[in-house]
């Protein structure tokens, strides 16, 4: 099977697989626990995930670039992995000491050490596990990434029904649980396939990986920041339920969001082989579209029922805003992967701006639409992704042309799948 379609596969089915467990997790919870402890656990999460972005600087993205075009994997591995776990306990404390201006709420459950600590370990353990998933993508074993994450998210159920009576922490201990079991799974992965042991050294060789880092760092910031700010925005301008619902409905869209991100993610591991870089432009461009499209459609009629499985209020409260949000799969995908043309062509100003302009016109539409609840919330994410695909299309030379001659291949591409019983064989009927 052609590489780029084979790892895009690995990297989507991880995101199928643990979002599938993930739903069962969310499932325990919603039932055992309470609508405000979802609420709470959702700002809380959507702050160590920022965090923990931020902490990376953008280091896992620069592994996916230069490991597969340097000779000193352990070095780089190395390195990245020691500046991440240094970073992400450095912007924790910050985060922690600033908490009375990003987010007075949270002072109610992170007020004792204990709490911290669990809350820094999960920050810190997030950021480590995002670039040692980096490397198995950028070594083109993203089966291994599949596995590492699916352990993590089936492990970190069960403690759920330890805990119930600790509430949002209770919940938060169990991620803790299951995030150090993969941690430890995805070393011992490193060790048996790369021989890498960790010695804990920065090398010099970060100097040469600095720039791109940085570029990456901010504009990975930008893209995700609207994802991760909403839920706090809510929970402090609306209220702590409306926070749970909405982060149930933006994670059930994350589904569709992980498909571009899966194929963006395999394309800069392949874009080294420039002979191959055009057409794997449109080989990632016409396999995204055919997997959304009907995603989108299954949502619309099935969204519903989805949310239902957490809980009855989740299908009554956050139904229209998931429709919306998978809706805003297409423009985003198309950013994504515009994005990541410009990642491997080392255009990272071009990623900043793009990814600026989303961020900006998605946080100052919310405010303004927020008097709708989360679904004027989720109607602002949307548009400011079209904005951003608009911007996308007009940048390439013939817009309309490359719009149609796009519908016409998708429609081919459907075509094509419906008549053969695998991927495989569609992918080289395709090549063909």
């Amino acid at each position: 099977m052609d590489s780029l379609i084979k790892n895009s596969i690995y990297l989507m089915a991880t995101n199928l697989v643990t979002s599938f467990i993930g739903f069962f997790f969310w499932i325990f919870a919603a039932r055992y626990y309470t609508p405000d402890d979802i609420g709470m656990t959702s700002a809380i999460f959507s702050s160590i995930s920022l965090i923990s972005m931020i902490g990376s600087l953008g280091l896992n993205r620069a592994l996916i670039y230069y490991l597969p075009r340097d000779d000193n994997k352990n070095k780089i591995i190395d390195t990245c992995l020691t500046t991440g776990i240094i970073s992400s306990i450095f912007f924790s404390i910050v985060f922690i000491l600033g908490l009375k201006i990003w987010s007075p709420e949270l002072i109610s459950i992170l007020n004792n050490f204990m709490n911290i600590t669990i809350f820094m370990l999960i920050t810190v353990g997030i950021s480590f596990s995002l670039l040692v998933g980096a490397t198995f993508t950028a070594e083109k074993r993203s089966s291994l990434h599949m596995v590492k994450e699916s352990i993590f998210h089936f492990i970190k159920i069960f403690p759920l029904f330890i805990f119930v009576s600790y509430g949002t922490m209770g919940i938060l201990m169990s991620l803790l649980i299951g995030l150090l079991i993969s941690i430890i799974l995805g070393m011992v992965f490193l060790f048996k396939i790369w021989n890498y042991v960790p010695k804990f050294k920065i090398d010099p060789i970060i100097k040469n990986m600095a720039s791109f880092s940085a570029g990456n760092y901010i504009a990975d910031l930008l893209n995700n920041l609207p994802k991760l700010i909403l839920p706090i925005l809510i929970l402090n301008l609306i209220s702590v339920k409306s926070a749970g619902y909405f982060y149930i409905a933006i994670m059930v869209a994350g589904l569709l969001y992980g498909i571009s991100h899966g194929i963006s993610n395999s394309f800069l591991a392949e874009s080294y082989e420039e002979t191959k870089f055009w057409s794997n432009v449109d080989k990632s461009i016409r396999f995204n579209m055919i997997l959304l499209i009907p995603g989108i459609f299954m949502f619309i009629i099935f969204g519903k029922i989805v949310l239902n499985i957490f809980n009855p209020s989740y299908g009554e409260n956050a139904t229209v805003s998931l429709i919306i949000l998978v809706v805003a799969s297409i423009p985003l995908s198309l950013i994504n992967i515009y994005n990541t043309i410009k990642n491997a062509q080392n255009d990272i100003m071009s990623m900043i701006k793009m990814n600026l302009i989303v961020a900006i016109i998605t946080m100052s539409l919310s405010i303004l639409l927020i008097r709708f609840n989360i679904e004027g919330i989720a109607i602002s994410y949307l548009i400011a992704n079209l904005i951003g695909a608009i911007i996308v299309i007009n940048e390439i030379e013939r817009p309309k042309e490359f719009t149609m001659k796009l519908l016409n291949d998708v429609k081919k591409d459907v075509r094509h799948f419906t008549r053969y019983e695998n991927i495989e064989n569609f992918v080289f009927a395709s090549k063909r």
